[in-house]
């Protein structure tokens, strides 16, 4: 096979992929012919069938003689080396989740190795993995993050091979290829301060064969680098606060003057009798009470500021008495409408001749 038909293989099985991730097949899982599919891609045949048969050695789908190609839910496909699968919707939640698995699991092996390793390990070998951390925060100053990830897994094999786990060889290599190859689009965030001041932290707990910093200080730093990738590839959502939790209480002197400012909003019914023309142009002044209730306390702003209160009549010079003070602007306001307007203007200049 030729190197444009591999490359062109490789793209259409990542476009295969993608389309599994992302759930754009038919709901029972199957694809279409290899003529459909070829027709779909714009490849030939023969390519298609290729690429299916790499993601039936992945796990992604399952090939029987005799029936359609089916892809397999992505929850039995998704695999320490699959990890590429639940990256293709960045903005999905469960990506970042895998992620911190991800990262969470690389930091548990590490801490875990180099405990082995200052426990047990000669000076010599603990003079190797030194100089493996201080390629490390070489190549985080100076190199690409692909460099940076290739510096980092030397490291691990290394401390694995030190502490004599043959298990965690195993596993440094299938988180050596998740990150690789599945997990690729995370290079281009690697390197930097963060994982210089790690590599220098490790290499002076090795020289010293500090255990106590090694649990205590290691994982922090580590979590801290690895959130800063994690951060700069699929950010966390933020909680966006309530509209409630932003407005502010209001005071008992915007409750006292709300009545006044609120327009007359009382409903009617509509076989209510309507109002004559002048009744509504003397009452448009005055505002609705009515929404706090006629038992509701008035207070002492509105009592002063109303224009009912001018509705009260002079009694041959003396003091308005204690009765007519206190009645509520509802009593004067329903007394004042009960009068038509002539009856009011009248009476208005009966007062000013009278006196």
């Amino acid at each position: 096979m030729g190197m444009e038909r591999r490359g062109l293989v490789a793209y259409v099985e990542a476009q295969i992929e993608r389309d599994i991730a992302l759930g754009r097949l038919h709901p029972s899982g199957r694809f279409g012919s290899e003529a459909k599919l070829a027709r779909r891609y714009e490849v030939c045949r023969g390519t298609i069938r290729e690429a299916l048969r790499r993601l039936a050695a992945r796990g992604l789908v399952v090939q029987r003689p005799g029936r359609k190609t089916r892809a397999v839910p992505l929850d039995e496909s998704l695999t320490l080396e699959n990890l590429g699968l639940a990256l293709h919707d960045v903005g999905n939640p469960d990506a970042r989740w895998l992620l911190e698995g991800y990262f969470s699991l690389k930091r548990q092996v590490l801490v875990e190795l180099l405990a082995d390793c200052c426990e047990k390990a000669s000076d010599l070998d603990l003079d190797r993995l030194g100089s493996a951390c201080f390629r490390l925060q070489d190549a985080a100053r100076w190199e690409s993050g692909e460099a940076c990830a290739q510096a980092e897994f030397e490291l691990l094999r290394q401390a694995a091979r030190v502490a004599a786990r043959p298990g965690h060889v195993l596993l440094v290599q299938s988180l050596q290829r998740a990150f690789l190859g599945g997990a690729a689009q995370l290079l281009p965030h690697l390197g930097g301060e963060a994982l210089r001041e790690w590599a220098f932290r490790v290499m002076a707990i090795l020289r010293e064969r500090d255990m106590q910093a090694l649990q205590n200080e290691l994982p922090a730093l580590l979590k801290a680098c690895d959130e800063r990738v994690l951060d700069a590839f699929a950010p966390a959502a933020k909680e966006q606060a309530s509209p409630e939790a932003h407005v502010p209480p209001a005071s008992s002197t915007t409750q006292d003057s709300a009545p006044e400012t609120r327009p007359c909003t009382e409903e009617r019914d509509f076989g209510a009798p309507m109002a004559a023309p002048g009744q509504d142009e003397s009452l448009k002044t005055h505002h609705c009470v009515e929404e706090h209730g006629f038992d509701g306390p008035v207070s002492t702003a509105e009592q002063d500021t109303t224009p009912e209160a001018l509705l009260v009549k002079p009694n041959n010079g003396q003091p308005p008495s204690p009765a007519a003070l206190g009645r509520s602007t509802c009593e004067l306001r329903g007394e004042f409408t009960e009068k038509s307007v002539p009856d009011v203007a009248l009476e208005d200049l009966f007062d000013c001749r009278s006196g």
